[in-house]
């Protein structure tokens, strides 16, 4: 599996969780909420780091966290504005199209050629 699905299936799992939460009992919604959270950091941690292409392990790091505390700074800065479950819920659907968009193509690259080979 490519690190491209792996991150999409985090993804579409932990917003499908998110989603789901918003529609169940206030009971099992901490569970579903953290599951969903532990899912989501994983695959944008896993899809950062697959946006570094030669690099050394710190760099993927970075690079991969990053991405993670990018993500959750924009939803923590719209989480104001609407219920946090409703901002949780739509955060949740993105992640969920998201997802299912990087398993559906599952990093096939159509564009193999050689560096430079633009410059010919």
């Amino acid at each position: 599996m490519t690190p491209r699905r792996t991150a999409g299936l985090c993804c579409l799992l932990g917003g499908a969780l998110w989603v789901v939460r918003r529609l169940v009992a206030p009971s099992a919604s901490d569970l579903l909420q953290y599951a969903g959270l532990a899912l989501l950091a994983a695959g944008l941690a896993v899809g950062g780091a697959g946006l570094v292409k030669r690099g050394t392990w710190w760099l993927r790091l970075v690079a991969g966290l990053g991405t993670a505390a990018l993500a959750w700074s924009v939803v923590e800065v719209v989480r104001p504005a609407g219920g946090a479950s409703t901002v949780d819920a739509v955060a949740g659907a993105l992640a969920l199209v998201a997802g299912l968009v990087a398993v559906l193509t599952g990093g096939a690259r159509t564009d193999r050629r050689p560096v430079g080979a633009h410059l010919r």
